[in-house]
């Protein structure tokens, strides 16, 4: 499995590598700043792209960290109740059954 992994991750830098050589031309990015003024960058077409692409599977990456860390806290809560139920069970199966010395005593 680590040498499929490595030949996809090869795969991957070759298509990387092979997108950045054909689109080094120059574009021109507009953009605002904190003060509304418009100013313009030029950056070689790639980098436009892989920059926004770079921030979304990072922000991805956190919205699914958050999300498996409450879902860590909901198991970690969860594994408590159990553990503590199974201390009840264990204490409830231990006590004398009373119901069968009620019975037994009634009979008599």
């Amino acid at each position: 499995m680590p040498a499929i992994k490595l030949i996809i991750y090869f795969l991957a830098a070759i298509l990387i590598g092979s997108f950045a050589v054909q689109n080094m031309t120059a574009v021109e990015v507009n953009y605002y700043d904190f003060r509304f003024n418009l100013h313009t960058l030029e950056l070689p077409l790639v980098t436009a792209v892989l920059i926004p692409l770079g921030l979304g599977l990072f922000f991805a990456w956190c919205l699914w960290l958050s999300s498996w860390m409450k879902m860590r806290m909901v198991i970690r809560k969860q594994n408590k109740i159990i553990s503590s139920m199974e201390e009840e069970l264990v204490t409830l199966k231990n006590t004398p059954n009373i119901s069968a010395q009620v019975e037994s005593s009634i009979d008599s």
